[in-house]
């Protein structure tokens, strides 16, 4: 197998159309299907075999054959990738929360202070919180760990450096009708693709 240097996360949207009038289980297993799906052409751009989706007793992904993935889904778009190495990918939509105690709970003010001197608005909350998560998922952790996990630079509006599991993480950010999507990334380019089988 070919170690690819590029990645290659997919985005695909959901139409309302085919969300609308769906039970809650059916719209979750909609949300699944297309993740895997993006999966899937992730794999096949990347020229990696995509082996059983297994996942550990933590609900982890497991690689299969030295291919890891990683997968995200909100309710009007998902994202998902595969790699030769550990890899975590977030997707959320960029929207107010009741809460700015939220905040507090994502990131200690050392951090905040990273992105600029004033009270962070929600892309950056957006940033933060996609970019943890992504970096957690790539260990094959939980939330649990979203503490441990430290912004220590912000290169710039694009870009996010995390201190986490005793080594550093370089997050990518993509924007997309009104989605921030996070992907881990070490010295590999990044080629965005989204919306390639609608």
């Amino acid at each position: 197998m070919a170690s690819s240097l590029t990645l290659y996360p997919v985005i695909l949207s959901i139409p309302e159309s085919l969300m609308d009038g769906l039970p809650g289980a059916e719209r979750l297993a909609l949300q699944r299907k297309m993740s895997r799906d993006a999966l899937a052409f992730s794999a096949r751009k990347s020229g990696l075999p995509l082996g059983a989706l297994e996942k550990d007793k933590r609900g982890a992904p497991l690689p299969s054959h030295g291919v890891y993935w990683s997968l995200s889904h909100k309710t009007k778009c998902v994202a998902a990738v595969v790699s030769t190495r550990g890899i975590g990918i977030d997707v959320e939509e960029v929207r107010e929360r009741t809460s700015r105690q939220l905040f507090q709970y994502l990131a200690g003010p050392e951090e905040w202070r990273l992105f600029s001197p004033s009270l962070p608005d929600w892309e950056i909350f957006y940033r933060c919180w996609t970019a943890k998560e992504a970096a957690i998922k790539a260990t094959g952790e939980g939330l649990k760990d979203l503490k441990k996990c430290k912004v220590v630079a912000v290169p710039d509006t694009d870009h996010l450096i995390l201190s986490y599991d005793q080594r550093f993480w370089t997050v990518e950010h993509h924007r997309w009708q009104n989605h921030l999507i996070s992907v881990t990334a070490e010295d590999q380019a990044i080629e965005w693709i989204t919306d390639p089988i609608a």
